[in-house]
């Protein structure tokens, strides 16, 4: 994981704010029945950590529709969004072990994907495509046996039809310092090991067009990263400065990941072409510049700076590199990601005591804070 975010990462905003939602008792109203997240949506999952306890929560962007869906049953962390916006993947260790679970938001209803004694976590669901035979909720239709054996060596094709959405995950499977990325069908079927050397592999992040995942390790001594094909081959290594290369992040045509990297000494954000060339230093500046996230027509990047020991979210232009501060307030702000329509970006802050979950139009202003929950919430995820 980014040695930025490994850093407890701050940033802030100065502006006046409009509270969405209803207040209740401990904070904003909580709706309990299930939801309809494509006519309700998007919608933003996040994490509450409350005590020693971590639970994922869902709201809309005006602030309706809060709710905790992972009650309080064991820590709960990581919530990936699937391509069609209806279900979420995450990690928790409710029976025991750190394993990977998916819910079907329309009714609640939670599965368990994966069954090992091996530590799991941080899923990431595979991109909407088309072309291929679905079942009736838009899944690959044609699945193997459920006790389908685990490919011993590299990654193999999975022979299965390209197209729908949503019908993959890849997941870091090890403790700390020995994870390994893995690839499994959205049922936890089908389970397969797509890297294979020694070092640490973390922040795994699928490609627009679900044919490729990008990924950080540290196998050379330093972190860099390497891109894997899915349906088998060895992972290419894309970055070989003598320096930290982390957080890949796709532009959204595939052609570009973004990245964070100290290699000029600072902490900056680079983008560079998909397959490794033309490196391109995007900012300059006395901060620490951390996790990138793209706009959804790939012209610019928000990401977070510490300034003077406090964070601020800015934006940078690909093309022209021209850099806006969205922030200027002496508070904890962190964690920004673009709305997939483009007309906001979401962030977690301090700036009324707890951290908290808001959204601001790109360019800072109306500003909305759209929870009031005891605890802290932290990194938010738009859905598709």
């Amino acid at each position: 994981m980014s040695g930025i975010q490994r850093r407890s990462v701050i940033s802030s905003i100065g502006i006046g704010f409009v509270l969405a939602g209803c207040m209740g008792v401990g904070g904003f109203e909580q709706e309990s029945d299930a939801i309809d997240p494509v006519s309700r949506g998007p919608w933003l999952a996040f994490t509450v950590l409350q005590g020693k306890g971590r639970d994922i929560y869902i709201v809309q962007r005006d602030g309706r529709g809060l709710r905790n869906v992972t009650r309080g049953r064991g820590k709960n962390i990581w919530p990936a969004w699937s391509a069609d916006g209806q279900r979420l993947a995450y990690a928790s260790n409710r029976d025991g072990n750190w394993e990977i679970y998916s819910m079907t938001l329309a009714d609640l209803k939670e599965t368990r994907m994966t069954r090992t004694p091996e530590r799991e976590g941080a899923p990431a669901w595979s991109p909407m495509m088309s072309g291929g035979p679905c079942d009736g909720r838009g899944q690959i239709s044609n699945l193997s046996p459920p006790d389908a054996p685990m490919s011993p060596g590299p990654a193999q094709p999975l022979s299965k039809p390209e197209g729908c959405f949503g019908d993959r995950v890849v997941f870091l499977v090890g403790e700390e310092n020995h994870r390994e990325i893995y690839l499994m069908d959205a049922d936890g079927q089908r389970r397969t090991r797509l890297t294979y050397f020694t070092g640490d592999k973390v922040a795994a992040a699928w490609s627009p067009d679900g044919k490729t995942v990008a990924f950080e390790s540290n196998a050379t001594g330093h972190w860099e990263i390497y891109r894997v094909d899915v349906e088998g081959g060895n992972p290419v290594r894309l970055t070989a400065a003598p320096a930290d290369n982390e957080t890949p992040v796709w532009s959204p045509d595939g052609k570009k990941i973004a990245f964070e990297s100290n290699r000029d000494g600072n902490w900056e954000i680079y983008a560079m072409s998909a397959d490794g060339s033309n490196p391109i230093r995007l900012t300059r500046m006395a901060g620490a510049e951390s996790n990138p996230t793209w706009s959804p027509d790939g012209d610019r990047l928000a990401f977070e700076s510490i300034q003077q020991g406090k964070g601020e979210i800015f934006v940078v232009n690909v093309e022209s590199q021209e850099i806006e501060n969205l922030t200027n307030h002496p508070a904890n702000d962190n964690a920004p990601q673009w709305s997939p329509d483009g007309k906001q970006i979401a962030f977690s802050s301090d700036r009324d005591g707890t951290e908290q979950i808001y959204v601001m139009d790109p360019d800072g202003s109306q500003l909305t804070r759209l929870t009031q929950l005891e605890g802290e919430s932290k990194w938010p995820y738009w859905s598709p």
